[in-house]
């Protein structure tokens, strides 16, 4: 395995006001994602302190709008699937509705309706809720590469919970794209981890998770078959893997992959909870069954407000120089998350 985790530390010397103004050293870490190379970088703080948000005031001023999603309303404004997608107009699986997204922006792009309750707080987030959604996005993402392989080629499952993520409505909701080239990082993923499979003849997912398990710093535990660790080089706060050996396509992923999965990411959201993390993006990666050397895995990482009441997490260098950055170690979330929720 030639798996390495690259990390620097740098240190920054100021006059400190709080004391006399004596020389202060402060540590900040910059680490490289040990498959794409990508810079993170890791502000000198152990635990990140977030107000608890309340999001019932925004809830109940939802509910005096007027949102697509609910039941009441669903059946007649959203669109319906032409018949080559969805004979019956909907994906339906369980609760969960898969419609054609009224504002695409790929070729394939449709949205998953979770549920029919408008709010969904994170201690009510089940697997089941998990479960049905995936696997209405799935669905969509069969049918679509099954009457156009090339226009559909690469598809990904999306989730921004809650308005902090980019959410533009409270009901919950998923978003599924696919198109005939990847997402620009699941481009990066692809590509990565074929040559490291033609450099090594090896599988880079399967070597980072024995890597991980073995050194225990950022192995959170199983689910199943699912490996959950936290990034060594996160692209946010809070970012964990859930990892699925053997899986790569749309069609690999059977409803127990799903359901171990979800049980795994309960885990995280509850932990996410906890630390007052009010929103979160996830993401789905699959690829094709060509790209060798991949595996299908999800992404989740916390979003939140720096300030009580305004604020973003997302500053100019995420956005202006792609270097994201976290204020929690990885390591210490690793053991936070596996002290609190996967060894129960």
């Amino acid at each position: 395995m030639t798996i390495v985790f690259s990390r620097t530390e740098n240190e920054s010397v100021y006059l400190d006001p709080r004391n006399n103004f004596e020389p202060q050293t402060v540590i900040s870490k910059t680490r490289r994602d040990p498959l794409t190379g990508q810079i993170s970088r890791i502000f000198p703080f152990r635990k990140l302190m977030l107000h608890q948000h309340d999001w019932t005031p925004f809830v109940e001023e939802s509910k005096q709008k007027f949102c697509p999603f609910c039941p009441e309303v669903m059946e007649q404004v959203t669109p319906k699937f032409p018949a080559p997608i969805a004979p019956e107009g909907r994906i339906r699986v369980g609760n969960a509705v898969t419609v054609p997204n009224l504002n695409p922006y790929e070729k394939y792009a449709a949205v998953v309706i979770m549920t029919d309750r408008h709010y969904v707080p994170m201690n009510a987030i089940d697997t089941q809720l998990i479960v049905d959604s995936f696997r209405a996005g799935l669905t969509y993402l069969q049918r679509a590469a099954a009457i156009d392989p090339d226009g559909a080629r690469y598809g990904s499952i999306n989730w921004n919970y809650m308005p902090y993520s980019g959410g533009s409505l409270i009901h919950p909701h998923l978003q599924v794209l696919a198109g005939p080239e990847p997402c620009t990082f699941d481009n990066r993923l692809i590509t990565a981890s074929a040559k490291y499979a033609r450099d090594n003849s090896s599988n880079y997912w399967t070597d980072l998770v024995q890597k991980e398990a073995v050194s225990n710093e950022r192995y959170i535990g199983k689910t199943g078959r699912v490996h959950w660790l936290s990034a060594f080089a996160p692209r946010h706060v809070g970012e964990v893997l859930g990892i699925m050996p053997g899986r790569k396509t749309i069609d690999d992923i059977t409803d127990q992959d799903l359901s171990e999965m979800a049980a795994g990411l309960q885990n995280v959201i509850k932990y996410y909870e906890s630390g007052n993390i009010a929103s979160f993006n996830a993401a789905l990666y699959l690829a094709r069954q060509e790209d060798e050397g991949f595996t299908a895995h999800l992404r989740i990482v916390g979003r939140f407000t720096i300030f009580p009441l305004a604020g973003s997490d997302i500053t100019h260098m995420q956005i202006l120089h792609d270097d994201p950055w976290s204020v929690i170690m990885p390591e210490v979330l690793a053991e936070d998350i596996k002290k609190m929720h996967f060894n129960q």
